[in-house]
This record gives C-alpha cells, sequence and structure tokens, in this order.
C-alpha cells in the first residue's frame, strides 16, 4: 500500500512539473525614438530618431507575472542592454500588454500595442513619473514568423 501512495505522489508530482508553461516572446525593430521629460515644457521631448537594430525578448515563466525582460540594442556602433525581472502584468481593452520590471537600479514598464506594431519602454522613474522612454517600432508577427523561415 505504502508503495502504491508514494508511486501515487511522484505521478502527481511529475504532472505538477509538466504543468509550468514557459513562453518567449521575440520581436526585432529597426527604428526606435527616444524620449526624455522635459520639466519645464511638463511633456516628453523627441531626443533622437534612431535607425537601429533591437531585440526585445520577453520570457514568462509558469504566468504572465513571472519572468524577465531582455532589451538589445545597437546605438552608435555600441551595444546597450536593459533587463529586469517582471513584478507584474496588465492588459486593457484594447489588447494593449503592459510588463512591469524591476532590476537593481531600474523601474520600468514596457507596453505592447499590436495595432500600431511598437513597444514602448519607459524606465528610469521617480516618486511621479517616468523620465526617459524608447518606442520601438516592430515587425508585425507574421512578418517575424516569414523572416524566421527564411532563416531556417
Amino acid at each position: 500500500m505504502k508503495k502504491y501512495c508514494i508511486l501515487l505522489l511522484m505521478f502527481v508530482f511529475c504532472l505538477q512539473t509538466k504543468a509550468q508553461i514557459d513562453t518567449q516572446k521575440r520581436f526585432q525593430s529597426d527604428t526606435r525614438k527616444y524620449y526624455v521629460w522635459n520639466i519645464e515644457g511638463n511633456a516628453y521631448e523627441l531626443q533622437e530618431t534612431e535607425y537601429e537594430h533591437s531585440i526585445i525578448d520577453i520570457r514568462e515563466i509558469g504566468s504572465k507575472t513571472n519572468g524577465y525582460i531582455v532589451i538589445s540594442m545597437n546605438d552608435n556602433g555600441l551595444s546597450r542592454l536593459y533587463h529586469g525581472s517582471i513584478t507584474g502584468f496588465s492588459q486593457d481593452n484594447e489588447n494593449e500588454g503592459t510588463w512591469y520590471m524591476r532590476s537593481k537600479f531600474i523601474k520600468a514598464k514596457l507596453t505592447y500595442n499590436p495595432k500600431e506594431n511598437t513597444i514602448t519602454y519607459l524606465f528610469e522613474a521617480n516618486e511621479k513619473r517616468y523620465n526617459k522612454l524608447f518606442v520601438f517600432n516592430v515587425a508585425p508577427d507574421s512578418e517575424v514568423a516569414a523572416s524566421v523561415k527564411k532563416i531556417e
């Protein structure tokens, strides 16, 4: 009888380990806009439009509120990397998803707008607002899937 109970517990444990679903979304961008908050103008001001390659990876582990985000970009010949752990997720009625993230030094959020195919990355937050942001123009999912098939 003990053997059957142990076997049953092991079976349930194995089912639980298979139940965790990891998803990873990868977005690629060739253009981005960089904005900085202007205190005097009380608005974000466009600092630069950059035509350089960026990759945004969103890895959800088990749920949309757990995982990490990595943003890798070329900037004037240098590679920059922004990353953090996902601390929360919300979605509005227009299917716009927002991931809240935190790293050792930065509090940030990442918003994906599927209608406009843009990802907005807001970072360097103070008590009132985020001071800097990037707006990435990303390829629609079908174009990304087609380009991946071409590579294979």
